[in-house]
């Protein structure tokens, strides 16, 4: 009978149904999910930070981080059974809204990472499902390093400073501590900026794009006010918590814009308070060299020579970002993404190869201000 009944099915419907029971049974989520020691668990993670960032099976390390996780309440995306290397929310649902993540009526599934499924999985950070909503859970420190990015992030991303309005840094909700190890949860956020404007070529409005570009210049600018730089600012570390509106889709005057959130904060530098204006400078970032000594980041501003000249650490956020926003379009007429000339010559001015004649993010911030709200 059972014969008769598989045989009656179709082929493709054979195929569906074995790759359901392939994804329930051999998938690599299954894979280390028991229960086991604390000492013993901390002997099968990456030794240190560097170890976790490159590594190839980082995806094992996840899965023996699955019950740990599922014990503070927050259970790990699976991948998907069917398509490779995609993530997806437990029971494949939107879960609960967190407050940071959107979605505009016209675009329900616009930006990949939508309310649903979360491109690829990542070695330094995995969503997870919680009662409140979606998080992400990152990697924060591990064996001794990333302690000077976890103080920064304790500083900007947790209360009282994460309640400031000027404050964008993403809130972090909670530390999970594992020995030597540090997890950082993180609200799950609708997209960042490079998947808006650079995966999906589309056209926005111009004062929304002048606006996202002003919020991105204030978090730099409180970032610059506390003393401190991010040093690897790239659109992929600014998200929105939903996209500008497509001029295809404006029916009626906006009500509102998107809040940018700045994140990322792996590379970043921080002076006390008391540092003097000739000693906040830094070196030795190695961030921006190989193990020779050649420069292997195109994030690296000209003043930044080799590992032993100093060099100041605020002029080189303001030309990273710039550099950005001037790659997104060659041509200003360009009817993709064309800002005001006013913008090109802002910009232009913040990647001079001299940092001291570059506009600081605050300088920059009232420019894009005054020309967002000009006649």
């Amino acid at each position: 009978m059972l014969a008769a009944t598989l045989a009656a099915l179709s082929p493709g419907l054979l195929v569906g149904f074995w790759l359901i029971f392939r994804g329930t049974s051999e998938s690599p989520d299954l894979a280390g999910t028991e229960p086991i020691s604390l000492d013993l668990l901390r002997k099968k993670l990456p030794s240190d930070l560097t170890e976790w960032r490159t590594h190839k099976r980082y995806i094992t390390s996840w899965n023996y981080l699955r019950p740990v996780l599922a014990s503070h309440g927050y259970k790990l995306w699976s991948f998907d059974p069917v398509r490779a290397r995609i993530l997806s929310p437990p029971g494949w649902d939107h879960g609960a809204s967190n407050g940071f993540l959107h979605i505009s009526p016209a675009g329900r599934t616009t930006y990949g990472a939508g309310l649903g499924r979360l491109a690829v999985s990542r070695s330094m950070l995995w969503p997870a499902r919680h009662d409140h909503g979606d998080v992400v859970v990152r990697v924060l420190s591990v064996g001794g390093q990333g302690e000077r990015s976890l103080k920064i992030q304790r500083q900007v991303a947790t209360p009282p400073e994460a309640l400031m309005r000027s404050n964008h840094a993403l809130p972090m909700f909670r530390e999970i501590v594992l020995q030597d190890i540090v997890l950082g949860i993180y609200p799950r956020v609708t997209s960042n900026l490079a998947d808006i404007f650079i995966s999906e070529n589309l056209s926005f409005m111009e004062r929304d794009v002048m606006e996202v570009f002003s919020q991105c210049l204030e978090a730099l600018d409180f970032l610059h006010q506390n003393l401190i730089a991010h040093l690897n600012i790239t659109f992929d570390s600014f998200l929105v918590d939903f996209p500008p509106l497509l001029q295809s889709h404006v029916t009626r005057p906006p009500t509102g814009c998107c809040r940018v959130y700045i994140t990322g904060f792996d590379y970043a530098v921080s002076f006390p308070a008391s540092t003097p204006l000739p000693e906040r400078y830094c070196y030795g970032e190695s961030f921006f060299f190989d193990q020779s000594g050649c420069p292997r980041n195109k994030l690296k501003a000209p003043e930044i020579v080799d590992l032993i000249n100093p060099f100041s650490p605020f002029p080189v956020d303001c030309w990273q970002f710039s550099s950005s926003c001037l790659a997104l379009t060659i041509d200003p007429s360009d009817e993709e993404l064309a800002l005001n000339q006013a913008v090109y010559k802002l910009f232009g001015a913040m990647v001079s190869d001299d940092p001291t004649c570059r506009p600081s993010a605050s300088e920059a911030l009232v420019v894009l201000q005054n020309l967002i709200h000009s006649p």
